[in-house]
């Protein structure tokens, strides 16, 4: 037996009274062991991992048991308490795209959790096996990708630790993220919800991560991370670090002459040393690729609110021209100006409304579920409707990008004393429209 096979779990080892029980090895990391396990009650396969910290656990002999060496036992469960947050907090999460966690536990003086099992490879497993992938299966791969990335956003969750090691396929060829084990939660008040230091992976971790600065962390972060995990599966790389960014720029990148311009730019955008000017959202990037580049060139010093690409980083024309005030909305302030905005352009817009010599149209019926659109977005609307089917009374809608209004229609305009609001940002207004 080698050194690494002692500190992994026997094969057929059985855990939970029988419950689990473990077929082989998947991986390994300084701070787990992960395998394929199956649940004996359901006949089905699922991965577990489990808590082992390289260099300070141990299993003596023949034993299942994890021994504590190197530092105190405090220490250990400090980090333990890490690893089940983690397993928490994915948990949580509910997409196609981000491995799913079935259950946790304690036993050997350790944890544990079970998760979905992903049983095509990781993207580095594909580099090592396959060869690079081509520029044509990267775009296949980054929508789905990038769907994921902005739920968990969404969720103000930062990944923390995206590379290719952690992007698996499943039997379809879809990517699915996992190990969050460096993740952040932002808490109520708009700081990180712990104040453990941050694991980060060379090459892949921007500044403002490898500082452990956490006010500086956002979606940026996890951007230049996917930035770099593009370039290792076009170039089979690793990225170069920031300080070789700094003081090379592009000439820090080694691409294949096949990979396009485009491409490029967008590798060299995201992994920007100056957070401000990568892309601040998934949809940035989403934009990019769909409409392409344009140099615009304006200089930014540090401590402006905003963020431009340099000249050759590229630029997203032909956005809606509300969507970087959303992007630069800050908790209420930033929500109600929104909100001012959306009212003004709803009021305005040209509607079904009758003609000067016609009466108002009275209140005849109601709908649920159903779909309108207008300026501000799509929504599904339950309530009353008019006679000329436009939303009138106390009703609900519940917008395509998340938002959700609760308080008085009239006659197809949101107006109300108590009305309830709220961002798809997760922010909250409460008041009058």
């Amino acid at each position: 037996m080698n050194e690494e096979s002692s500190h992994l779990l026997p094969e057929g080892t059985l855990l939970q009274d029988g419950r689990y029980r473990v077929e082989r090895r998947l991986s390994s990391g300084g701070f787990g062991n992960t395998y394929v396990v199956t649940n004996t009650r359901f006949n089905e396969r699922w991965a577990m991992k489990e808590f082992f910290m390289k260099g300070v656990n141990e299993r003596e002999g023949d034993s299942v048991s994890v021994s504590v060496s190197n530092v105190s036992q405090t220490q250990f469960e400090t980090q333990r308490a890490k690893f089940n947050k983690e397993a928490q907090r994915l948990r949580k999460l509910r997409h196609r795209g981000i491995v799913h966690v079935e259950d946790l536990f304690d036993e050997n003086g350790t944890s544990y959790y079970v998760m979905d099992y992903v049983g095509g490879g990781s993207l580095s497993e594909q580099v090592k096996q396959h060869g690079l992938l081509s520029e044509e299966r990267v775009r296949q791969l980054l929508p789905e990708v990038l769907d994921a990335l902005e739920y968990v956003h969404n969720q103000r969750m930062w990944h923390l630790d995206l590379k290719p090691g952690n992007i698996l396929l499943d039997d379809q060829g879809h990517p699915v993220l996992i190990d969050f084990g460096a993740s952040k939660q932002l808490g109520l008040g708009g700081g990180n919800s712990t104040s453990i230091g941050m694991t980060y992976t060379q090459g892949y971790a921007p500044s403002e991560q490898v500082d452990q600065n956490f006010e500086r962390i956002g979606p940026w972060t996890d951007l230049y991370a996917l930035g770099g995990t593009i370039y290792n599966l076009l170039t089979g790389k690793t990225p170069p670090s920031v300080s070789e960014i700094q003081e090379m720029e592009g000439e820090a990148f080694e691409f294949p002459r096949k990979v396009s311009e485009e491409m490029r730019k967008l590798v060299l955008w995201m992994m920007t040393p100056n957070r401000r000017k990568r892309p601040q959202s998934v949809q940035e990037v989403r934009d990019y690729l769909k409409l392409g580049a344009s140099a615009v060139h304006t200089p930014v010093s540090d401590d402006e609110k905003t963020r431009m690409p340099d000249a050759d980083v590229p630029q997203t024309p032909g956005k809606q021209w509300w969507l970087p005030m959303i992007q630069m909305q800050k908790g209420a302030i930033g929500a109600l100006a929104l909100l001012a905005v959306a009212f003004v352009v709803w009021w305005l817009w040209p509607k079904s409304a009758p003609k000067p010599d016609e009466p108002v149209a009275e209140l005849i019926t109601s709908v649920t579920d159903k779909e309108y659109t207008n300026p501000i977005g799509t929504y599904k609307y339950t309530g009353p409707v008019d006679s000329l089917d436009n939303p009138n009374g106390a009703g609900e809608a519940n917008f395509a990008d998340g938002r959700y209004y609760k308080g008085v229609f009239v006659h197809g305009t949101m107006q109300g004393k108590e009305v309830h609001f709220r961002m798809s940002n997760g922010d909250t207004f409460e008041g009058e429209f």
